[in-house]
């Protein structure tokens, strides 16, 4: 039985807090215990039972209790299951759906000042169709956002098929609520104007004559053909997507005559020329639309952006569905499965022709071609030993199925993931990387997430962000040494003080700093850190797997002064020391442009010549100091250097630190030695050149005998030639 942490004031019958910092908790010492499951649920303070987090976020238990509190099941299952006091009573739909049906007159929508005045008479009529067309949108809400509740309902009951036994009536009575709501709606549109909608959406565009004399007044022959080709559109557009019958649109004809002043000459003749236009065109769909016609049956199937919710949805989306889609739902529409977004319609031909047309946002097949499809059978999703709930020694593989459970429930699945495998052994990974693991057969176990972490790993962020030499005003970053003998020299590239810059960064809340150096935390045992690009959504925007101020953490977003490492030249201006490069030379930068291949110069990931989302993807390259130190054809930019360095170990900058140190001893060696004289005692020198040959640092930054053996006799000429001058 899983067991969970909670908090109490003393009482047998004190409730039960998830956190110890609850609203509801009044006075009192708070003990934290852990209980089973089963003695928590009827004493949990009813705050923490809705919105509060009982269980270790990611483990078996923690998701189904996300699924289930909060905005979850519980909350989807209690909307729309009924009418309430919102819900228009048949009686006001009738009436809303008369005025509406009323013959109405046109005007312009931007009717200029100075228009003749209507009466009063004619101003209520105008109020009360504006308020009947609002009633009609805020039913069609209704339908819209009660059927993508139970469609979210659905799919946070699927992993869970053992409560389906319980859930069954409450989706049922969703499922009557949402036929109610479609009933009103279906009065609220005319059938017949959907269907010259529909055969106004399937015209060609007509030959739209510009050389007609009526039109002079607009201008050029160019411009003509360009005003009417948009009174087309305007035209079209209108008429095909909205629940108005097409002859409502005539008002587009003044769009013809816009700009042109109302005592200009020839214009009553263009708006006259528009309104026959319009008046054509509408004639047209009309006749297209008229006689008896054959229905079809379709099975549609709605875009998943369908069953967001309002705050998720964006209007000017392109797969949003238009009012005339709306409308043929559910004037249509005979049976709904709102599990699979599929509804079976019932529609004449010229709607099924404009449905099945790739202009179409409903995906719509015939009854045998969605028959031949496969169903999914559904697998037992969220169980424990799949996700961190026990050892790991008593793990299970994770399979796509969980994941899908994992993506749907979760607000923190897009993470890193330590996980296990015999083919890889253990690594950290994006969920997006995971996922295509395991669908490409690929069996791994999910030893922990970056949530999981205990704090006491992290760094000590809290203590070190108020030192006095940590910035606490201006700028954020730490100064820049110069200096090679100063002790600090290159700590900012080291990985230490990439932990204090997120730390300041995402100063604020204790979660999101500890959550950004968890991240950080994991994702130092990426190997290629372009794999952490993470996933975008519909829109192409990125979804990363950790804030974006997690990467100053991983990356120095600037270069390495690689002078001392370059051979020895006669120009002295522009050579090196030839020191080899040791633990350095591994050491991964990110560019644009490793190679000069591309138009332009190469900029790293926080460069501001970069537009758009930022943070490394796959369309980096990745360099070692080694390949840069070769590199001909590197173009850098002049602002940003041209790369992003991986942040150093301790070792690598203490030999950053050696070699630059050396090479600037030799550099005044050298010139000391082309003046024959030396400025300056050599002892010190001399001694801290022996210190650079002790055995336990030399043997910490080389791997081979060979880069060893240079380091060695650099430093013995080094301190000869610097004694030879005292």
């Amino acid at each position: 039985m899983s067991r969970i942490t909670v908090w109490s004031t003393p009482g047998s019958k004190a409730r039960l807090h998830a956190s110890e910092r609850c609203s509801r908790v009044r006075s009192g010492v708070l003990t934290a215990s852990e209980l089973p499951l089963s003695a928590v649920v009827e004493r949990m303070c009813p705050r923490c039972a809705e919105f509060g987090q009982w269980a270790r976020p990611g483990t078996g238990l923690g998701i189904f209790l996300e699924a289930l509190t909060g905005m979850g099941l519980l909350y989807e299952l209690g909307r729309y299951a009924g009418p309430d006091e919102d819900t228009r009573t048949d009686e006001e739909v009738r009436q809303t759906a008369a005025l509406l049906n009323r013959p109405s007159r046109n005007v312009p929508e931007d009717e200029p000042d100075g228009s003749a005045e209507e009466d009063e008479e004619d101003e209520d009529d105008w109020r009360q169709m504006r308020e009947a067309r609002d009633e009609r949108t805020l039913v069609f809400g209704q339908w819209r956002e009660a059927a993508a509740s139970l469609h979210r309902a659905f799919g946070l009951l699927a992993p869970f098929p053992w409560l389906k036994p319980w859930a069954g009536p409450l989706l049922g009575q969703k499922a009557s609520y949402i036929a109610l709501l479609q009933q009103q709606a279906g009065q609220l549109v005319r059938r017949d104007a959907l269907v010259v909608a529909a055969c106004a959406g399937a015209m060609n565009t007509p030959d739209l004559l510009p050389e007609d004399p009526a039109l002079a007044a607009l201008g050029p022959s160019a411009k003509v053909a360009s005003d009417l080709a948009s009174l087309w559109e305007r035209w079209s557009g209108r008429a095909a997507g909205s629940w108005e019958h097409p002859r409502e649109q005539d008002y587009v004809a003044h769009y013809l005559a816009d700009g042109m002043r109302g005592r200009r000459k020839g214009r009553e003749a263009v708006l006259g020329h528009g309104k026959q236009l319009v008046s054509a065109w509408t004639a047209e769909a009309e006749a297209a639309a008229s006689g008896q016609r054959e229905e079809r049956i379709l099975v549609a199937r709605l875009p998943e952006r369908f069953a967001l919710r309002r705050s998720d949805r964006d209007k000017s989306y392109r797969h949003e569905l238009s009012e005339w889609e709306l409308g043929v739902l559910v004037c249509w529409g005979m049976e709904a499965d709102w599990e699979r977004l599929t509804v079976t319609l019932r529609v004449p031909e010229p709607v099924a022709v404009r449905l099945l047309s790739p202009g179409s946002n409903l995906s719509c097949r015939t009854p045998e071609e969605a028959a031949a499809e496969p169903v999914a059978v559904p697998e037992q999703l969220v169980e424990p030993g799949v996700f961190d709930d026990g050892p790991v020694g008593e793990r299970r593989p994770v399979t796509a199925g969980h994941l899908r459970a994992l993506r749907t429930i979760s607000r923190e699945a897009d993470q890193l993931y330590l996980v296990l495998s015999t083919a890889n052994g253990p690594e950290v990974i994006p969920l997006s990387v995971l996922e295509q693991r395991v669908k490409a057969g690929g069996r791994y176990i999910i030893v922990a997430t970056a949530g999981d972490l205990p704090e006491r790993i992290l760094p000590k962020w809290r203590e070190q962000t108020t030192q006095t030499d940590s910035p606490e005003s201006g700028s954020l970053w730490p100064p820049r040494i110069h200096d090679s003998k100063d002790p600090d020299f290159a700590r900012h590239l080291s990985a230490a003080e990439g932990e204090q810059v997120v730390a300041r960064l995402i100063r604020g809340s204790h979660w999101e700093t500890g959550a950004a150096l968890r991240s950080l935390s994991l994702a130092r045992g990426v190997t290629d850190l372009r794999a952490l690009e993470g996933t975008y959504n519909e829109r192409g925007r990125r979804r990363g797997v950790f804030p974006y101020n997690v990467w100053h953490g991983l990356l120095a977003m600037e270069t390495l002064r690689l002078a001392p490492f370059r051979p020895v030249s006669e120009d002295r201006s522009r050579g090196g020391s030839g020191l080899p490069l040791g633990v350095l030379a591994r050491v991964q930068l990110y560019t644009t442009d490793a190679a000069g291949r591309y138009q332009g110069r190469a900029h790293s990931p926080g460069c501001t010549h970069q537009r758009g989302d930022r943070g490394l993807t796959r369309d980096y390259d990745l360099v070692t100091v080694e390949e840069m130190v070769r590199a001909e054809s590197f173009d850098p930019c002049g602002k940003c250097g041209g790369y992003a360095t991986r942040r150093l170990t301790e070792a690598q900058v203490a030999y950053y630190r050696a070699a630059h140190r050396v090479h600037e001893i030799a550099g005044r060696v050298r010139r000391a030695a082309e003046n024959r004289e030396w400025a300056g005692d050599c002892t010190s020198l001399v001694a801290e050149v022996k210190t650079w040959s002790d055995k336990d640092a030399v043997d910490e930054w080389f791997e081979t005998e060979e880069q060893a053996a240079r380091w060695h006799q650099a430093m013995r000429e080094l301190s000869r030639t610097a004694q030879q001058l005292q």
